[in-house]
């Protein structure tokens, strides 16, 4: 097309015909100019076909990702509701007979009582469509939203799991290294001592002191309160899970 205009050019410019040689020149760069932006178009349409499978990847590995972080979570508040019913069963332990006490083993429930865990969920999609800068490619406002909800609901729970083993660490443990055996204790731990301790501890006595029952009240507390963290953050990651869902 140019090397043909540019031979009309040079016949009129021979011709003598300078306003035909201005219309033509100024019809080579009316050609140019659409050229120009039909190429930018293109490459327009180019950038948004790969922004769309990029956001496509994105939603799709978003709910992959929490749909396996629901699982792990449900397993963890079940876990953490059987260590609080473990623990309210201590609690009404206390101030009972010593006869009603023997009937039960208090290492084992005292055990469980401290055996709660931190739940991490899985969030390497998350942590990379935010470094990345690729949480833009996200054309849904509400499901950008939704995910800043769930970072928050995130927070929160680390935040009840730090206060769970705040107030074990600084009350409940060394309450217990005064007054119980550890030994004994970790025995239905990790630990699995085989050998019981040989030195004697007076349960009984424990039991009947509101030290006892402050401590392990803090401790059904905390952990009430970190299981609602967790509910509350399974209920986050299924609006994101349900969101996801309805943009793929």
């Amino acid at each position: 097309m140019i090397p043909f205009f540019r031979k009309i050019r040079k016949t009129l410019a021979d011709d003598n015909k300078p306003i035909k040689y201005f219309r033509y020149a100024i019809g080579e760069i009316v050609l140019v100019v659409i050229g120009i932006l039909i190429a930018l178009q293109i490459n327009n349409w180019n950038n948004e076909l790969v922004n769309k499978r990029d956001e496509h990847d994105i939603i799709k590995n978003i709910n992959l990702e929490f749909k396996q972080n629901k699982k792990t979570l449900g397993e963890a508040i079940k876990y953490h509701k059987t260590i609080l019913a473990n623990t309210k069963d201590m609690m009404s332990l206390i101030g009972q007979s010593e006869a009603v006490l023997k009937k039960y083993n208090v290492d084992s429930l005292i055990s469980q009582s401290l055996d709660y865990i931190e739940y991490n969920p899985s969030k390497a999609v998350y942590t990379d469509l935010i470094s990345s800068g690729k949480l833009n490619l996200i054309s849904s406002d509400s499901l950008r939203l939704l995910l800043f909800e769930w970072s928050i609901r995130l927070d929160e729970k680390i935040e009840a799991y730090k206060t769970v083993d705040e107030i074990s660490q600084t009350l409940l443990l060394p309450y217990l290294t005064k007054n119980a055996s550890l030994k004994n204790i970790d025995s239905y731990s990790i630990v699995k001592w085989k050998e019981k301790s040989k030195l004697s501890t007076n349960y009984y006595k424990m039991f009947q002191d509101l030290e006892f029952e402050n401590n392990m009240e803090n401790q059904v507390w905390d952990i009430t309160n970190y299981i609602m963290a967790l509910e509350s953050l399974e209920k986050a990651t299924e609006k994101v899970i349900e969101k996801t869902k309805r943009e793929l």
